[in-house]
């Protein structure tokens, strides 16, 4: 396996970490697969320590999970842990959103409009992905709390952001309802921007566990 990787800032460790965090993200590294550290070591030639090292972070972060006898797994999502975590979305982003939209500009809208025009226009799921991350952390940069922000921020790590992405019809879906967002802030009315992006990831939901359960 190839990796996009360059090695020439930041520490070694936090340099590997960057790479296997963002090749699970983009369904590089599957859920299930094991990160076999002389492998990785090769690949990215660098010995096994900082290796070593990236994983832990992962770990700690949950990426990966440590299993006996296997080491270092990617971290596969039961059926409850996603309805969970869409769940939460669903409830907290809307309040970080309505947060902060308080203090929203028309350059705000203009960035929204802009990352969905993008959105249209690529092919390349890798880069609609991080299109989408992009729209939606933008929704609720602003927000003041700290510790809704982090609960968000925990929400999305680790997660496999490739997987409602590969559902048939989805990204043209939740590039409509990116549309009414935007249109919806570009009106001023934050409580209906709330209101679509809760319908949105709730919509998301069913779609996943429904692809799941099949």
């Amino acid at each position: 396996m190839k990796f996009d990787h360059d090695l020439t800032a930041e520490t070694l460790p936090s340099k590997i970490y960057r790479i296997l965090r963002e090749a699970i993200i983009k369904g590089q590294l599957q859920p299930g697969e094991r990160l076999v550290q002389d492998e990785l070591a090769k690949t990215l030639n660098v010995s096994r320590m900082p290796i070593r090292e990236a994983i832990k972070q992962l770990a700690a972060e949950g990426y990966v999970t440590v299993e006996p006898h296997k080491g270092a797994v990617v971290k596969q999502f039961t059926i409850h842990e996603l309805e969970e975590i869409y769940f939460l979305r669903a409830k907290f982003e809307p309040l970080a959103a309505a947060e902060s939209l308080k203090t929203m500009s028309s350059q705000l809208v203009n960035q929204l409009r802009n990352l969905n025009e993008k959105m249209k226009k690529t092919d390349d799921t890798d880069e609609y992905i991080q299109l989408n991350i992009q729209f939606h952390h933008l929704l609720i940069k602003d927000c003041p709390w700290g510790k809704l922000n982090n609960i968000i921020e925990n929400l999305w790590t680790g997660f496999p952001q490739q997987t409602p992405h590969l559902l048939p019809n989805q990204i043209a879906t939740s590039i409509s309802e990116h549309d009414l967002m935007v249109e919806a802030l570009a009106n001023n009315n934050i409580e209906l921007t709330c209101q679509l992006l809760e319908q949105h990831i709730t919509r998301a939901k069913y779609d996943v566990l429904k692809n799941f359960i099949q």
